[in-house]
């Protein structure tokens, strides 16, 4: 009896272990997932495997909260949100990396030779205007004319640059700045990075440089009689910007 008994049992437990065998060769509900993310992980490591199975079941059914640069449908877009925002193609009609300003007195000494100035440089307005002239290393223009050239030219030290620059008025620019199509901007010791539209102005971006001159010519976005211009260096540095119209 006994050993019908063992030989049961024997039987019995092999079959067990076929069954558990068969078992653990299929694939479990958790392979089935993709590998546990570092969240799904601390759930299923609480002391109760259940709570944290429906708690994570849960998250998986919640809607997925939007991320950068994803809208839901009936919200607005990072790209809808910018549309305000317009990059400018802007021209560099005159770059001279090697041009530094001359200094206040070859500066000075030229003024004083040229009867225009000579007479007058050491009076107002005139004193004021040189000085102001002097002072900044950025200006715009709206208009074009050869001789109300002349102050920002000479009074501003790009006087020994003039011979390069006549190129970026030898096509239709003049008549364009003129129509109020084209604005114009000059970069003393500086270098254009970017320029873009956006609530309303002209946001200019530069990099301050030992030495160089740009002459930028692009686009306008606006028809105001003054131009809505704000600049700021890479360094994050405000530039005063000094109008060159007359």
């Amino acid at each position: 009896m006994s050993h019908l008994f063992a030989t049961a049992l024997l039987l019995t437990l092999g079959v067990g272990s076929a069954g558990l065998l068969t078992v653990s060769a299929q694939p479990t509900q958790a392979q089935s997932f993709n590998p546990l993310s570092p969240l799904q992980a601390g759930l299923m490591g609480t002391s109760s495997a259940v709570p944290a199975l429906d708690n994570y079941l849960a998250q998986v059914e919640m809607p997925l909260a939007p991320e950068a640069g994803i809208a839901e449908a009936g919200t607005s877009s990072a790209g809808e949100q910018d549309e305000s925002l317009d990059a400018i193609a802007a021209t560099i009609c005159a770059h001279l990396p090697e041009w530094e300003r001359p200094s206040a007195i070859a500066q000075t000494k030229q003024l004083e030779a040229m009867p225009y100035y000579g007479e007058v440089l050491d009076t107002d307005p005139m004193a004021e205007l040189a000085k102001a002239w002097w002072s900044h290393e950025v200006f715009v223009f709206t208009t074009y004319g050869l001789s109300a050239r002349t102050d920002p030219l000479y009074l501003s030290g790009v006087w020994t640059a003039m011979d390069d620059l006549w190129d970026c008025y030898s096509g239709d620019q003049p008549e364009q700045i003129n129509q109020g199509e084209l604005a114009e901007m000059w970069l003393l010791h500086h270098r254009l990075v970017n320029l873009e539209w956006q609530d309303n102005q002209y946001l200019v971006t530069v990099e301050p440089v030992d030495a160089g001159l740009q002459l930028v010519q692009f686009p306008r976005r606006e028809n105001g009689q003054t131009l809505p211009l704000s600049i700021v260096s890479t360094t994050g540095q405000a530039l005063a910007v000094m109008s060159g119209d007359w």
